[in-house]
């Protein structure tokens, strides 16, 4: 069937058609380098005809490539050995047509009557080239981002072998990249976080769903950095992990703000408490400083000496209760002489001693627990009746038209709950994280000292309990505190 086609054909015609198609330039020359023919795409490359370009010889169609190459002597070697030359390259530039780069190879080629010539062809690479000078110039772009970068940029193999190694990285630990690539980013974390990083690898396909994770980073000088790593999977185009890009911050700098920050915390705290000592200090010592001064001056009078005295100790003990609370807070002892504390009747004790401070017309509400023999706590009585006395204060404080203190108690557990609530205005939000301050107090009553909460949460916490608060502005104000149940008090008949 082929042959019958071919027979029926014009073998010229067919020739030529088959060179229009060819998207290369193609020029076929013989021994004496003239050209027999050339394709389509030769003559639209080149602007010429036909008619203007076969017959003549090679270095007179594009006599500029002869400048840079020996085109003429490479095509004459082709034809003398019988080998291909494969993928040179020339520029040329043809007539109203900017400069362009060819790549070009030469076969030899017979023909008809048994003369030799070659084939020329030739592919226009300029913006082959171009594209792949672009593609460069990105690449270089890119690494020189990583490479600027402040983060730890590196990469790995999918089992965590280390490929590449940034400045950044090179800077905070001391290894340069020669002396960590092929080496296992988990070998330069520290135990135990280690083992974490090698499981990571293990579930290389989870690896993207992770967030950020704190791992300490191993230094060429034998410390250990903070650092926050955040890994993702590289994938080729079939969807297959080929490596992992590991991108970590240095927390050194950011550790030592905080420190900073919480060293000026400090500082701010101590010159609030130094502030309010040195306040509730004064006032008692200035008392006492002017009863000793009429005493001193006024000693004949034996009811006015009395009254001085008076003065004179009270001031004494109001100093010396400030000294005892802030020792107490600053550094609590840890309570090893528990009994067992009914805690109604502590609460009743309590009430009594501040039932003098309730404004006229305060009214008490109790919800006591079913038990007969009550409920018992474990601790020191005197130190958790101080507590609810400083409780009821300052829910007398907040009522000073009168209202009503209620009180609850209930076991819960290993704990038991106590609810101490007022009817008073509340406390507002920007108060309530600084109400177990020392010294924080919104009242002016030269009797209070703004250590009451202060003292309450210390002696709570000294008991294994805790305070909390709950709060509504215009209902009223309730402090839940919760202490240890006694262990043994169901033995209690």
């Amino acid at each position: 069937m082929a042959a019958m086609f071919l027979n029926t054909l014009d073998y010229e015609s067919f020739f030529y058609a088959v060179m229009g198609t060819i998207p290369s330039s193609i020029l076929i020359v013989d021994e004496g380098l003239v050209v027999l023919t050339v394709n389509r795409n030769f003559l639209e490359k080149s602007r010429g005809t036909l008619k203007l370009t076969v017959g003549r010889r090679l270095h007179e169609i594009f006599p500029a490539a002869f400048q840079d190459t020996a085109l003429d002597q490479q095509v004459r070697e082709v034809i003398t050995s019988g080998l291909t030359l494969r993928r040179r390259r020339l520029t040329y530039r043809a007539p109203g047509v900017s400069l362009r780069t060819y790549s070009y190879s030469v076969c030899p080629l017979q023909l008809h009557g048994g003369s030799r010539g070659a084939i020329l062809v030739m592919d226009d690479v300029t913006d082959l080239l171009q594209l792949g000078k672009e593609v460069r110039r990105m690449q270089l772009h890119l690494a020189s981002i990583v490479e600027s970068a402040g983060d730890l940029i590196i990469s790995t193999d999918p089992g965590g072998a280390i490929m590449t190694w940034n400045t950044a990285a090179e800077k905070s630990t001391g290894y340069t990249e020669f002396e960590v690539c092929g080496s296992k980013l988990a070998d330069h974390i520290e135990e135990p976080q280690k083992h974490e990083v090698e499981s990571c690898f293990q579930g290389i396909t989870e690896i993207d769903d992770r967030g950020s994770v704190e791992w300490l980073m191993r230094c060429k000088n034998g410390e250990a950095i903070p650092v926050s790593w955040r890994l993702s999977r590289m994938t080729d185009h079939t969807g297959e992990v080929i490596g992992v890009v590991v991108v970590g911050r240095s927390l050194v700098e950011q550790r030592a703000m905080e420190a900073q920050i919480r060293q000026g915390e400090k500082l701010a705290a101590l010159g609030m408490v130094i502030g309010g000592i040195a306040h509730e200090m004064r006032n008692p010592l200035g008392v006492s400083s002017a009863a000793a001064q009429l005493m001193r001056d006024r000693i004949t009078s034996p009811a006015l000496l009395e009254e001085c005295i008076g003065k004179v100790i009270g001031g004494i003990d109001r100093a010396s209760l400030v000294v005892e609370s802030l020792l107490r807070f600053a550094r609590p002892q840890p309570i090893t002489e528990t009994t067992m504390v009914n805690v109604v009747s502590m609460l009743k004790n309590a009430l009594m001693f501040a039932a003098g401070e309730a404004p006229p017309g305060t009214r008490y509400g109790w919800r006591l627990p079913s038990e007969t023999d009550g409920i018992f706590a474990e601790g020191v009585q005197n130190l958790l009746e101080l507590v609810f006395i400083n409780l009821m204060l300052n829910a007398f404080q907040a009522m000073p038209n009168g209202g009503v203190l209620t009180i609850a108690v209930q076991r819960h557990g290993g704990e038991v709950v106590i609810e101490l609530g007022d009817t008073g205005p509340g406390i507002p939000e920007a108060h309530l994280t600084k109400i177990f301050d020392p010294f924080f107090t919104t009242r002016y009553d030269s009797r209070r000292s703004g250590l009451g909460l202060w003292v309450s949460h210390s002696i709570v916490r000294q008991h294994g309990g805790a305070i909390t608060v709950r709060t509504t502005l215009g209902v009223g104000t309730t402090f839940i505190v919760r202490i240890p149940a006694a262990r043994d008090s169901e033995q209690v008949s």
